[in-house]
């Protein structure tokens, strides 16, 4: 008999948008891990490297799930902050 096909269970609209915006951020964040590194190269490659380098990224999920750290403007958030301690 032809016709409907068995029954599959699908995820929910909650869990299937939130499984969307995850593989979205992890899509967006991924090049972010060669920038860190240029930011380290960077900041170390002085004559005198701080001792602790944080770098604050600002990420933008809209309702219509697009995500980035770069908005259409083409401006991103970027915070790099460096600590030299005392003798280190």
């Amino acid at each position: 008999m032809g016709g409907i096909g068995p029954i599959v269970p699908v995820a929910r609209r909650g869990q299937a948008v939130a499984a969307v915006a995850a593989e979205m951020l992890r899509s967006t964040l991924q090049p972010l891990g060669p920038l860190v590194q240029e930011v380290h190269d960077a900041v170390t490659a002085g004559p005198t490297p701080p001792a602790e380098v944080a770098v604050t990224f600002g990420v933008q999920l809209g309702q219509d799930l697009k995500l980035g750290i770069v908005n259409g403007s083409g401006q991103a958030h970027l915070t790099v902050t460096a600590t030299w301690k005392p003798g280190a």
